[in-house]
């Protein structure tokens, strides 16, 4: 905190030289403020009962430090009745014991009258000696400190509590505030007396450093408010981060108030403020905070500087409270009622062709100035009336809406001794199918009777809701790709294995107006009509081989469907290389369904059949060796992975098998290709392995092909198939062996570098070799 002496000598020089400069003045009238006098409405007791419930209630606290107390004078800047009816806290920033009896009453008024807490500011940097034992602090001491002040002179002097001003500059520095135990025990006593463990009802608050690890432990709980002097601030972060920075000490946001310096930024309203895109003063920053996010309120220091304005006595702080607690507009001789939810609302409806659609439910609350004498019932009404009035200020084109449409649980009650509606009224359209698509505007206002003696806050006065009005379509689209591939293998025994069976849901571009069932048809006339866009032969499966676990079910606001299962469990019916199973969504019937386009209800399954004619795990192939691999060539998918020792692919047909070769460290596949050159009936190959070693073994292939062109490929095996090492002789090789010989020129396998298919994290070989039937 700052002293005022410079201030106080500052005024004193100007007398001085003003009296030096004249030898001769004329007696002028002064013109005195007096907001109290100079309202434009009466400050009877009727307003006087209202002030005081209001700062009853639930709303953002107005504080200020007031310095030069004097009550006496003829400027109204000594006195505390200067300051805003609204203001809710004033700390005393200067000699607040040894009262006069012009202080007395000038505080007695604010306190009875307005219903302000007054409360007396003490540093937080050392005690009175007259509580000292030798000087020094003692336990006894700071008990009798506590109790004397806390208690005693709060008694005597009519205070309604206590703000410690506790700051850690070195100039702020002393044996109380830089000594935790003396300072939490300080505390805790004057807890018994003030802040909310106390039960008096007297205020208990902590301002300057409320961040400080100086404070003890717990220190939050014992006070009502932290007040952080948050000087030249620039934006709503500083305050964030303040909030932030004070909740590691205990401290909640709700008690957090902010203030600024107005000893030196009264004129202006603070520093300049970021808002939104603007800039504002800093203490109308505090104001829209504590407005929208959580702090408990704002003020400043020496707030009785801003009684100079020449504007308006307070003009900031005036403004800064109407920022925060906007007061109700309207003929104050009534008890004027607020809508909570006054404003606009869009709404956007969608009915549906069928007459189904949504309903627009909302609820309505309210709140009056002053508490209720006795119960009251107070009607909401549709005003189409103001529909024009708000169309010609707006240039909009809104439409009125039948008010016999609009439906209200019952009006606004308020029991006696309150005020706030007992319950919401719930407010509800519900049959939009009578109304034509557009833009509707609906006011709500509350009806006051005659002689009801309430009358309504106009800048709180009517609820608008903006409604768009719409005729809908539900568009439909089955999820997923359409076009699922499934592959089953035939085993040597011409038997198949594998799983034919897809789950199926559907998507939809609104939620559902009701629940809703829609069948998935098996239609084989699809598969016709694809082979003939697309120039296919897919073989159709037939709906009888083919089962559906149920429908596709919509709950009513879902926007998707649940899934149904549709299999083949007969495999021996696919006879054909590819066959393909087509389904579409029934809409016939579904007035409030449509699809997205042709294919969007239409899915397809790709079935095809594929050998297993890889024996997994062979340790040899009974054959012999192609030894004429002259022009052969491997290739590799990923050669930039890796060679080792400048080996060259071509060396992949040399015969040695205790080389180097290619490998990837890489994870994912990788596959390799040979090209024989010529056609040539194989009954499987073998391969070496990297320099020979089993470290670098291959576990697994996958995905092993055929091909006589190069362009039309036949699965081997579209499994992973176990290699194994050696022969009866313990040759090392890696084998694999096809179960019936195979016609090709070219072989096509996949690398799949994952724990279980690679050895030492490498994938990789060194040698290829052909295996031709014996004979």
């Amino acid at each position: 905190m700052k002293n005022t002496l410079i201030y106080t000598f500052s005024l004193l020089a100007a007398i001085v030289v003003l009296f030096a400069c004249e030898k001769q003045t004329t007696p002028e009238p002064i013109r005195i403020q007096r907001p109290d006098l100079q309202s434009p409405f009466p400050r009877d007791d009727a307003y006087y009962a209202r002030l005081r419930a209001y700062k009853l209630t639930d709303h953002k606290l107005a504080f200020g430090w007031y310095g030069s107390w004097t009550a006496i004078g003829a400027s109204e800047q000594s006195r505390l009745r200067s300051a805003p009816d609204s203001m809710d806290i004033i700390s005393m920033w200067s000699q607040w014991h040894s009262l006069s009896r012009e202080q007395i009453e000038d505080k007695a008024f604010v306190q009875q009258i307005k219903g302000t807490k007054v409360v007396f500011c003490i540093s937080a940097k050392d005690m009175p000696d007259e509580f000292k034992v030798d000087g020094e602090i003692t336990e006894e001491g700071i008990v009798a400190y506590a109790k004397a002040w806390g208690k005693d002179s709060m008694d005597k002097y009519q205070y309604d509590g206590m703000d410690i001003d506790f700051e850690t500059a070195i100039d702020h520095q002393g044996p109380m505030n830089t000594n935790p135990a003396n300072f939490k025990k300080f505390a805790e006593e004057l807890s018994k007396y003030i802040g909310p463990k106390s039960g008096t009802g007297r205020l208990f608050l902590i301002d300057g450093n409320v961040d400080s690890n100086w404070l003890p432990d717990n220190i939050a709980e014992l006070c009502d408010y932290a007040v952080s002097q948050a000087y030249n601030c620039s934006g709503p972060g500083n305050l964030r981060s303040r909030t932030a920075s004070a909740g590691g000490m205990g401290w909640r946001p709700e008690q957090m108030i902010f203030t600024e310096n107005f000893e030196s930024l009264w004129q202006s309203g603070g520093a300049n403020y970021s808002y939104n895109g603007e800039t504002i003063p800093s203490l109308l920053g505090m104001a829209h905070f504590a407005a929208e996010e959580t702090a408990a309120g704002f003020g400043s220091y020496h707030m009785e500087y801003e009684y100079g304005n020449a504007e308006m006595p307070y003009k900031y702080i005036r403004e800064a409270i109407q920022i925060a607690n906007p007061a109700p507009q309207g003929d104050y001789t009534k008890n004027l009622l607020s809508l909570n939810e006054a404003g606009e609302e869009k709404y956007s409806i969608t009915m549906y062709p069928s007459g189904l659609g949504e309903t627009l439910q909302t609820t309505m609350t309210a709140e009056v100035a002053s508490v209720t004498d006795a119960d009251a019932d107070i009607s909401l009404v549709v005003d189409n009336g103001l529909v024009t009035t708000y169309n010609d200020y707006n240039y909009t084109e809104y439409r009125t809406l039948d008010p016999a449409l609009v439906a209200f649980s019952g009006p606004l009650h308020f029991a006696a001794g309150t005020r706030v509606t007992a319950e919401p009224v719930t407010i509800t359209i519900a049959d939009f199918s009578k109304v034509e698509d557009g833009e509707y505007l609906v006011p709500l206002r509350a009806d006051f009777p005659k002689g009801s003696g309430f009358s309504a806050n106009t800048s709180k006065e009517v609820r608008y809701l903006m409604i768009s009005k719409s005729t809908g379509i539900n568009n439909v689209t089955l999820a997923g790709e359409q076009i699922v591939g499934i592959t089953v293998l035939e085993l040597p025994d011409g038997t198949l294995e594998g799983d034919v069976s897809h789950s199926v849901s559907a998507e939809f571009s609104n939620t559902a107006p009701a629940a809703t069932e829609m069948a998935l048809i098996i239609d084989p006339s699809l598969v016709a009509a694809y082979n003939e866009k697309n120039g296919t032969d897919y073989t159709a499966i037939a709906a009888s081989d083919v089962a559906v676990s149920g429908k596709l079910l919509v709950e009513k606001g879902a926007n998707a469907s649940s899934s149904v299962k549709v299999s083949m469990a007969d495999l021996a019916k696919l006879t054909a290389l590819k066959s393909m199973i087509a389904m579409r969504v029934d809409l016939s019937g579904q007035t409030d369904y449509q699809p997205v386009n042709e294919n969007s209800i239409v899915k397809y399954i790709l079935v095809t059949r594929s050998k297993n004619n890889v024996e997994s795990g062979a340790a040899y192939v009974d054959g012999r060796v192609i030894e004429d691999r002259t022009g052969w060539i491997y290739s590799i998918e990923g050669q930039d992975t890796g060679a080792i020792g400048g080996f060259d692919n071509g060396q992949m047909f040399d015969g040695n098998q205790r080389q180097m070769g290619w490998y990837s460290s890489i994870g994912g596949k990788r596959w390799a290709q040979i090209d024989m050159t010529k056609p040539q009936t194989i009954v499987g190959w073998r391969m070496g392995m990297v320099l020979g070693s089993v470290s670098y073994q291959t576990y697994k292939l996958y995905d092993i092909q055929t091909s006589l062109d190069g362009s039309d490929w036949t699965d081997q095996s579209v499994r992973g198939e176990a290699v194994a090492i050696g022969s009866p002789d313990g040759d090392d090789w890696q084998y694999v062996k096809f179960l019936t010989p195979v016609e090709c020129r070219y072989v096509r396998m996949t690398y799949e570098n994952t724990p279980g298919s690679a050895g030492n994290g490498f994938i990789g070989s060194c040698e290829w070799n052909a295996i031709a039937p014996n004979n």
